[in-house]
């Protein structure tokens, strides 16, 4: 598990000054970088790699109680599932201690030259496993 602190700024809101719906996904996004960072990647494993490319190809997000401009959220990250082509990513949102959000996004391994899916890398298979166990938390604002 991986904890990401974020702040609501203006910008992730509507004109009633709670979050956005859209942006939770947003701020989930953000977070699951910073976590992807946390296993050993970096943006270049995704962006500059010659075959395989890692796009979202689902996303979900459940809203249980109102984010507004200037609160602080804790993003709680980890690795729900890792298939043969597939890794699912889960969220869960806390404002001081209570449940505010979940979200779900499911990543897929594609190889550029064809664009159909493609095993996951074996070494990109290991660092995600480590974001299956319990990991000690990280907070970055």
């Amino acid at each position: 598990m991986y904890n990401h602190r974020a702040r609501i700024y203006l910008h992730h809101t509507d004109v009633t000054g709670r979050l956005f719906f859209a942006n939770q996904l947003t701020l989930v996004h953000e977070a699951r970088e910073y976590f992807l960072e946390f296993l050993g990647f970096t943006q270049e494993d995704f962006l500059e790699h010659p075959v395989v490319t890692f796009p979202v190809v689902h996303a979900q997000a459940d809203y249980k109680a109102v984010l507004k401009t200037a609160d602080v959220v804790d993003i709680a990250v980890r690795v729900e599932k890792i298939g043969e082509t597939s890794v699912t990513f889960a969220f869960t949102l806390l404002k001081n201690g209570e449940l505010v959000g979940t979200s779900r996004t499911v990543n897929v391994t594609v190889d550029k030259r064809t664009g159909k899916k493609m095993p996951i890398p074996s070494e990109w298979r290991a660092r995600f496993q480590k974001g299956c166990k319990e990991s000690p938390l990280s907070v970055t604002n």
